[in-house]
């Protein structure tokens, strides 16, 4: 979660992981004494090794608590249902509670479509709506891979920028982090487009802690991500490898101090 507006941002990571292919050499039978010996075939070079299946990921719902500076916020939902063409589609639905609806938006929504790209994810339409008739804190964004380009609009104006591969919208790099660790990838950087910029974020591992949770006792791994020249504003998420890395907890930090924190209360798959 990077903005207290709603941005969950719960997952991180790329990297990737090829295999290399050998050939084996055919050998001939050589003359002996001048008398020819009967020709032999070559032993049959063992096959080439095959590149394993890229994994996918399966659908899922959550349900988070959400705290802002100490009070409950509300909750989240975060769905992934796969389409019939193998695409996903990705959203989080918040809930705001209380005087948290002054910041929250009510029944705002973030939706990404993506689909896979090898052990990949990119993005192909993101959107995110503050659940009213009014468009002014809303983004619609679209990607074309073929022109390298995402154009539309975020809080009424015109985006069109150009965009390094791999670039993410802030809910297609939550797919992209999971979709790396289930190819036992680790998480280092993302490119991911903010409203009109494009920016960078970097991931680190900061070890691993057992924690009691609404799902039972569970051991993580945690990653903290923050953009470069910015130690003081990072995000920390707790992952667990016995739910396929889902995150069970996740920090929004901002001068050493808790902005606000989603802790996991269900999940279904």
């Amino acid at each position: 979660m990077d903005r207290l507006r709603g941005n969950a941002y719960l997952m991180r990571a790329l990297l990737v992981a090829l295999l290399a292919c050998a050939a084996a050499d055919s050998h001939a039978q050589m003359p002996v004494h001048k008398v020819v010996a009967p020709l032999v075939a070559p032993p049959a070079p063992p096959p080439a090794p095959v590149a394993p299946t890229a994994a996918a990921l399966k659908p899922f719902t959550s349900r988070y608590k959400v705290e802002a500076f100490g009070f409950t916020a509300g909750m989240a939902d975060i769905m992934l249902t796969v389409q019939s063409d193998g695409r996903y589609q990705y959203s989080t639905a918040l809930h705001p509670r209380g005087l948290a609806r002054l910041v929250f938006p009510s029944n705002g929504t973030l939706t990404t479509l993506a689909e896979a790209e090898g052990s990949s994810v990119r993005p192909l339409r993101y959107r995110e709506e503050d659940g009213t008739a009014a468009t002014d804190d809303d983004v619609a964004l679209d990607f074309d891979w073929n022109q390298g380009i995402v154009h539309g609009t975020a809080h009424d104006e015109s985006v069109r920028l150009s965009m390094p591969a791999k670039t993410q919208d802030p809910m297609s790099i939550q797919l992209a982090v999971l979709l790396d660790f289930a190819n036992k990838r680790e998480p280092l950087r993302y490119s991911m487009v903010d409203k009109t910029k494009i920016k960078e974020y970097e991931y680190k591992a900061e070890g691993g802690a057992r924690l009691e949770t609404a799902l039972g006792p569970l051991d993580t791994v945690i990653y903290s991500s923050n953009r470069p020249g910015q130690p003081t504003r990072l995000t920390r998420v707790w992952y667990a490898p016995a739910l396929d890395y889902t995150p069970v907890r996740s920090e929004d930090i901002n001068d050493g101090k808790l902005r606000v924190r989603m802790t996991i209360l269900s999940l279904k798959r």
